[in-house]
């Protein structure tokens, strides 16, 4: 863990560097892109190679929320509008924004992989992103003494939208630029496998899946609340 200081507010980033990818996917028990046994054999085939050379990370902060009125809460001097956030963020005395992503190494990586084994590059991409989101998870829980955190992120619901990702982008910039990482006009972030979002205490645990409204999506985790 490593920590440094930046921006005009003197806002305090923390980075996780030290992720690392599974040796199998024994103990993975999120589903993958595309997924098939078939796929799960190759994907197994390529992660000693993809474990020697990616670098996930997560970066993330910890700061108070402020409702601002209505459905604005500030957060590190940024005005997110949403009355989502401002339900589940309102009255915690601290609030976690984080980056997380599969690292350029990775990225760069699986532009090398034979044509028929893309998707399970793609899938192992998935993997280290995910490695890198539960590393942050884990570590923010225990360092506050959380005991149950949760989690929402710009664009996965229409509470909270995409276009809320450039002021989330805009808080985490300095975090960004150490590490690489870009977002494009189309508010999507650089590299591809790559994730954003605010952690937070919720004593119900709540995830963005209560509020999606699509039932057959392939990563429900929970039921949708009615």
């Amino acid at each position: 863990m490593e920590a440094y200081t930046a921006g005009t507010a003197g806002t305090e980033f923390f980075y996780l560097e030290d992720v690392t990818l599974p040796d199998s996917l024994l103990f993975f028990d999120r589903p993958l892109p595309f997924d098939s046994a078939f796929l799960r054999e190759k994907v197994g085939y390529l992660l000693p190679e993809a474990r020697e050379l990616a670098r996930p990370w997560g970066a993330f902060t910890a700061l108070p929320p402020q409702i601002s009125g209505g459905d604005l809460v500030s957060i590190g001097g940024r005005v997110f509008r949403s009355s989502l956030l401002v339900q589940e963020l309102g009255d915690r005395p601290l609030v976690y924004p984080f980056l997380a992503s599969e690292g350029r190494e990775l990225s760069a990586w699986a532009d090398s992989v034979p044509e028929d084994m893309r998707k399970a590059a793609f899938a192992v991409r998935f993997i280290a992103l995910k490695e890198a989101e539960g590393a942050l998870e884990s570590h923010i829980a225990e360092r506050w003494g959380i005991p149950a955190i949760s989690a929402v992120a710009p664009g996965a619901l229409e509470e909270w939208p995409l276009s809320e990702q450039g002021v989330l982008f805009d808080l985490m910039g300095p975090a960004a630029a150490r590490k690489g990482m870009t977002l494009d006009s189309r508010l999507w972030l650089d590299p591809q496998l790559s994730s954003s979002g605010i952690f937070f205490h919720s004593p119900s645990g709540f995830h963005n899946c209560y509020l999606c409204r699509d039932d057959d999506c392939q990563w429900r985790r929970y039921s949708r609340r009615v």
